[in-house]
């Protein structure tokens, strides 16, 4: 066998074989993953895992507007040396000192979703369960059309574009933003969501990725 053939079958296992172990067989694996059903007498939970599913109109918008670059939707493994599981916020428990630790995710947590938005980087906060914590989608409006308004020093863009810049009619609309004055339209106009942001807010204060897993839980856990 010539040098330049030894070359060639060496350059292919150095590329090939970290590509079949890190991307081919994991991809085969979760494409059989199933939903897992709960034993109640062993887990005190009833039904499956997963559970429900997402909004998937406002996952489209979700990945239209490369929410998933600055925002994660993955809690870490703590033995990996992160803090994810024990920051406040980041599961059911929101209180100071969460009691317990959040769970890390892991591949059924993505179930039923074409994408699993795991994130490029945190230049936001992780969002797997920003459902416990965001629960006033109003005040997520505000934040999505003009960060600032809310955090002085926010980094995120504003989304202006899903909202309508519209007259007031009568009494004016229920949906209209309450803004700050330097962020409000001029007199007699107001901003108000469009069906797009609206989906992409229902669609973020819906994930809960922090379902107890069958076998691992104990009545206690029952929610």
């Amino acid at each position: 066998m010539t040098s330049s053939k030894k070359f060639i079958y060496g350059l292919g296992i150095c590329f090939g074989l970290p590509w079949l172990i890190m991307i081919i067989i994991p991809a085969l694996k979760a494409q059989k993953l199933m939903p897992l059903p709960y034993d109640k007498d062993r887990d005190g939970v009833e039904g499956i895992y997963p559970g429900a599913g997402i909004y998937r109109q406002g996952q489209l918008v979700y990945a239209r507007e490369g929410c998933s670059q600055c925002h994660t939707q993955m809690i870490r493994p703590s033995f990996a040396g992160m803090m994810d599981a024990t920051k406040k916020g980041w599961s059911s428990d929101q209180s100071e000192i969460p009691s317990e630790p959040a769970r890390s995710s892991n591949m059924r947590d993505y179930l039923g979703e074409p994408i699993a938005f795991l994130g490029v980087q945190r230049t936001g906060p992780d969002l797997a369960n920003a459902g416990y914590r965001l629960k006033d989608k109003a005040a997520m409006h505000v934040h999505l059309y003009a960060p600032r308004a809310v955090s002085e020093w926010s980094i995120m863009p504003g989304f202006r574009h899903l909202y309508v810049t519209q007259v007031i009619q009568g009494n004016g609309s229920p949906d209209a933003l309450d803004l700050p004055k330097e962020y409000a339209p001029k007199k007699g106009f107001e901003i108000v969501p469009s069906l797009e942001a609206n989906e992409l807010v229902n669609y973020i204060s819906s994930l809960k990725k922090d379902a107890p897993l069958p076998g691992q839980v104990v009545a206690e856990a029952k929610k």
